[in-house]
């Protein structure tokens, strides 16, 4: 029996399905791999304060959809988002921010109780966060190879009337001297501690009457 042959146009197709069939499997296999993950560090507890009898709840924060997965963000340019190939955060951005605001809040020893979850006894304050930038960039070749942006504003609305009581935006930077995933979360754990450091004192004096906002 003489051997079935294809036209031309329906080869080029079925090299073309396989081609694509191969590069699904790829990038899935590329998704499946094991990265290590990393975590950031909330402030630590401060003694000798005064407490308050506030209580805060900490919403999640709203973030753009490119950085609000678990993992780590790197940007060649402002219009490009890639991902860091050797690690990943430790949980999806959100909520991360997220615990590092309410365990940082809570260290300070300012609030009777800071919550993150939705029940438990009802707050004073309810503290909103909207992260604009939680990535690293790439730089131009003469200097550090990429930095770590962190932006976010915080609001505090009061939460018997849902009044605004005060907003700020805070936003700090950090370079990182490799590419390598040590040295990215290196310099995001710079920033952010950076940003912590001048974010929470202004939210718990905001909403205690401490000195330092």
């Amino acid at each position: 029996m003489a051997a079935l042959r294809l036209p031309a146009a329906l080869l080029l197709v079925a090299l073309a399905l396989a081609a694509g069939g191969c590069s699904t499997v790829s990038s899935l296999n590329s998704a499946a791999r094991n990265l290590d993950a990393f975590t950031l560090t909330p402030l630590p507890p401060q003694a000798g304060v005064q407490r308050s009898s506030r209580i805060l709840f900490v919403a999640e924060p709203t973030m753009p959809g490119a950085i609000g997965s678990d993992r780590i963000v790197m940007k060649p340019s402002p219009i490009q988002v890639t991902l860091l190939g050797d690690g990943r955060w430790v949980e999806p951005a959100p909520a991360h921010v997220r615990n590092l605001l309410t365990r940082s809040l809570a260290n300070t020893g300012r609030f009777a109780f800071v919550s993150a979850a939705s029940v438990g006894p009802l707050p004073d304050f309810t503290l909103m966060t909207d992260v604009e930038r939680f990535e690293a960039e790439l730089l131009p070749a003469g200097g550090a190879p990429a930095r770590a942006v962190v932006s976010m504003t915080l609001t505090v609305l009061r939460d018997v009337d849902g009044r605004l009581v005060a907003s700020r935006r805070f936003s700090r930077t950090a370079e990182a001297p490799d590419t390598g995933a040590l040295a990215i979360v290196s310099a995001f754990e710079a920033a952010t501690g950076a940003l912590l450091r001048e974010a929470v004192p202004w939210a718990s004096a905001v909403m205690t009457g401490a000195a330092g906002a």
